[in-house]
């Protein structure tokens, strides 16, 4: 199992690599449980303020080579992908993100 900052690591470079073009900031992860309970890796992909929003295709592409990088360093926790743009806006009960107007 891999540490935090390694996870980041690696997250840091693959949606570098895959959503740069989009306006990619940087990667944050948080280890924790998913709904079932089980061991998982959070990461958001923030991006700059006015980025565009971009596609499905694009996150999903992004999602299944950060996976396979995790799993090519036996990181077996599954990776939930989460797109965090600054100035989105939010209602009051959304969860906060740390460090934008939103915390």
């Amino acid at each position: 199992m891999l540490t935090e900052p390694e996870v980041q690591a690696v997250a840091q470079r693959i949606l570098r690599e895959k959503l740069g073009p989009f306006g990619f900031s940087e990667a944050r992860v948080n280890a924790g449980l998913d709904h079932d309970g089980e061991p998982a890796l959070f990461v958001d992909a923030i991006f700059q303020p006015n980025a565009p929003n971009i596609g499905g295709r694009a996150s999903s592409e992004a999602l299944v080579a950060l996976r396979n990088a995790l799993l090519e360093k036996d990181e077996e926790r599954f990776p939930y992908l989460l797109l965090r743009y600054p100035d989105d806006e939010f209602p009051e009960s959304a969860p906060r993100m740390p460090g934008t107007k939103f915390s």
